[in-house]
């Protein structure tokens, strides 16, 4: 079953007819390009967001809703604590039911190279003033005291949060929306128009429109629209699996990774669960495309992935000879669960937390994460296309820094600054060879 997308409101129409000209178009419907949608349109400018499939309907509706700043790729790390006050005024600023929580977040460490890779990463914490602690065996005991082995401690970072993702993004959308920006649903953006080297408008399937201004945000589908002007990516989709369970005895609101589940409580007791930090590679010509780029990292990640081979080939195939546009591709990629994982992550559950063994799984659904090899998004303005801006390939971390990426691509469009160093996420790291290797994939 998918997720789908969390009811807006019963007056957010889509447009079927299309501006003539607008200040910038955003090419992709998640939490990226609806965020930055709705601080442009704070700022007074025109706005159109064209999305191929529907409204938030890929991975930003399917995560998990970590909202962490632990554990992640150093130059990461100032973006995320930068994009916490913005979490935690969130609900109060979108006048909505967000499911905020901030109950931190906990790695267990259930083996001493974990302990010690723990350790190794508070020095990056430290580094920025992140309040993250390794902690002992007896100091998760107490801070979950509903945890049947508490192992060998393991890392926290108590300002960690979680949020509900199939009301985040429609929340912008829909503030976005009652600001003015017009959303296009089941309307891809095809070609990117330039004059003199500049942006100066966008075909997308109803036509053509003026701007002088394009993000790509467009998911596990932006390699496609960046590629025609110069610019390529490495870009892959892996599919990560997902369930919620019915409600059961609380365990708070911490997320945990540990024991061989990913997992947050919300605040009705359901529970959000997933396999751990594990994900399926399905087999197709598509992964061909950048192979040379992961084959060399598997080795030491084969851990956290599973090749698949299965109908995805075929499909692969039959869509290549569909005749539909390139830049469209797949309309609306429906990624199947994995029904081992689903089982495998419920029974463990049930050992981690003995009081949940009586929940049952009532949903699941699956993503296809945009992972790029260094584990890091691309971020960028890059020179050689004046007017276009990159979010994209945020390894199935981008949910937490969806609003401080809506932040600073709204300030980049209109002051030409980020107002961060985003050197480390520049596009051409993967031509020059400044790529770096990755904390994790995803």
């Amino acid at each position: 079953m998918s997720p789908g997308c969390y009811p807006l409101h019963p007056s957010l129409a889509t447009a079927n007819e299309l501006p003539r000209e607008v200040d910038m178009v955003i090419a992709g419907s998640g939490i990226m390009g609806c965020a930055t949608a709705y601080y442009l349109s704070k700022q007074g400018l025109s706005v159109l967001v064209c999305d191929k499939a529907g409204l938030a309907s890929q991975q930003s509706t399917r995560a998990w809703g970590f909202v962490r700043q632990q554990a992640r790729d150093p130059a990461e790390v100032p973006l995320m604590m930068a994009a916490m006050p913005l979490w935690q005024n969130l609900e109060h600023e979108l006048q909505l039911p967000l499911e905020w929580r901030q109950g931190g977040c906990l790695y267990l460490a259930e083996t001493e190279q974990h302990l010690s890779e723990y350790q190794e990463w508070l020095g990056v914490a430290q580094q920025f003033g992140l309040d993250t602690r390794v902690l002992s065996r007896n100091e998760v005991a107490e801070k979950i005291p509903g945890l049947a082995d508490p192992a060998k401690g393991g890392l926290f970072t108590a300002s960690d949060g979680q949020a509900e993702p199939r009301r985040v993004t429609p929340g912008f959308a829909l503030r976005g929306f009652e600001a003015g920006v017009h959303f296009a649903e089941g309307c891809g953006v095809t070609a990117i128009d330039r004059a003199a080297g500049a942006i100066c408008g966008v075909q997308t399937e109803r036509g053509y429109v003026k701007t002088k201004r394009v993000l790509i945000a467009a998911g596990a589908s932006s390699w496609r629209l960046l590629k025609p002007l110069g610019l390529e990516i490495p870009q892959q989709a892996i599919r990560s699996t997902v369930s919620r369970t019915s409600p059961g005895a609380d365990i708070g609101a911490c997320s945990f990774i540990g024991h061989g589940i990913g997992m947050r409580q919300r605040a009705d007791g359901s529970i959000n669960l997933a396999d751990e930090a594990q994900a399926d590679i399905d087999l197709s010509l598509s992964f061909l495309r950048g192979a040379s780029w992961y084959l060399p990292l598997l080795p030491e990640h084969h851990h956290s992935f599973r090749f698949r081979l299965n109908g995805a080939f075929l499909h692969d195939l039959r869509q290549r000879f569909s005749g539909n546009d390139p830049a469209i591709a797949e309309r609306d990629p429906h990624a199947l669960p994995q029904a081992e994982r689903i089982k495998r992550a419920q029974a463990a559950l049930g050992r981690a937390f003995p009081q949940l063994r009586g929940v049952r799984v009532i949903e699941s659904w699956a993503g296809f994460i945009d992972v790029l090899p260094d584990g890091i998004p691309v971020l960028d303005a890059p020179s050689q296309v004046p007017g276009l801006l990159i979010a994209t390939g945020f390894c199935g971390h981008g949910f937490a820094m969806g609003p401080i990426v809506g932040k600073l691509m709204s300030q980049w469009a209109t002051s030409g600054q980020p107002g961060f160093d985003l050197k480390a996420f520049g596009c051409s790291r993967f031509a020059d060879g400044t790529a770096g290797k990755p904390y994790s994939l995803f």
